[in-house]
């Protein structure tokens, strides 16, 4: 009797001591985004100032994390901050969808 062998996804990377911080800290600054954006009840071109700030820092920070971390990343604040449409458009812009396609290491960090 033959056995497939699996299909091997990805590599997974191993992250730094640092990359995991920045991972928590993302997710925490994610969890504040949902929050600033609760007061908002419609779509409005530019969100409250606190939740924009905080944005930008969370894209800076983010940008040591390999790629399928970023992106995960980036999926879970574009559910936080939905009816901010500069927001939405920041981090839309900076998903990650085709390095990994143009063959670069899916484990190096960056934008």
């Amino acid at each position: 009797m033959k056995t497939r062998a699996s299909a091997a996804g990805p590599p997974k990377c191993t992250l730094s001591a640092k990359q995991r911080g920045v991972i928590r800290r993302a997710n925490r600054m994610i969890v504040k985004m949902h929050r600033l954006e609760q007061p908002l009840k419609t779509v409005h071109e530019h969100g409250p100032l606190k939740l924009e700030l905080l944005l930008n820092k969370f894209l800076l920070s983010i940008g040591v994390l390999p790629v399928d971390d970023r992106a995960y990343l980036i999926r879970k604040a574009k559910g936080a901050t939905g009816l901010c449409r500069d927001c939405f458009d920041a981090l839309e812009a900076l998903e990650p969808a085709v390095q990994t396609k143009l063959g670069e290491s899916p484990c190096k960090p960056g934008f």
